[in-house]
């Protein structure tokens, strides 16, 4: 995978923690500062997630030494599997008329911890399917593009949330999965 896909991957999953620091920073306004820090706490954990989960998915994925390039297909769609059921898993609760989506207290640092590893599961299962894809994950394309992107859309939706700025949730998430699905058929084209 080539460093725009993990790009691409971040933002979809930017555009996730904007809605979720929105909905969050509305219910239980925090200021500036510790907000900073508590996104930047969810970032981290995300990206340790994101990062354990390609980890994982490297020994998982199905590998021939005779023919390295054998089972990339097959990794591929492995890929695009369990980004399909990311994207349907991210997409679905907001195509309901009233949506009920889950809100967590920012002040209680359980609560927190709590919200970023619920969020987090997502992360990792496109972890793991990057990790069929990606022989030998490289740390940095992994890292650096989510902790970015998750620190600042996160905290421009918590920002957002103190203001209480209408964001059209269900669009967003539309662009989040189209990206997440975006990466995933080029993953399967380029195998």
């Amino acid at each position: 995978m080539s460093l725009i896909s993990y790009i691409i991957l971040a933002l979809a999953f930017g555009i996730d923690a904007m809605l979720l620091f929105r909905r969050c920073g509305e219910a239980t306004p925090v200021q500036l500062l510790p907000g900073l820090g508590i996104v930047a706490a969810v970032a981290v954990i995300h990206t340790v997630l994101y990062w354990l989960g390609a980890w994982v998915g490297n020994y998982l994925a199905f590998y021939s030494p005779e023919e390295p390039d054998r089972y990339n297909d097959l990794n591929s769609y492995v890929f695009l599997g369990l980004a399909v059921v990311v994207a349907i898993k991210l997409l679905a609760p907001y195509l309901r008329r009233e949506p009920q989506l889950p809100v967590f207290n920012l002040t209680n640092r359980l609560a927190v911890l709590s919200m970023a590893v619920a969020t987090g599961v997502n992360i990792l299962l496109v972890g793991v399917g990057t990790g069929f894809v990606e022989q030998i994950p490289n740390v940095h394309k992994i890292v650096w593009p989510l902790l970015a992107t998750g620190t600042l859309l996160g905290y421009l939706g918590l920002m957002f949330g103190r203001q209480k700025v209408d964001l059209r949730p269900r669009r967003w998430m539309v662009i989040a999965s189209v990206l997440l699905l975006g990466v995933a058929i080029a993953a399967v084209v380029n195998a």
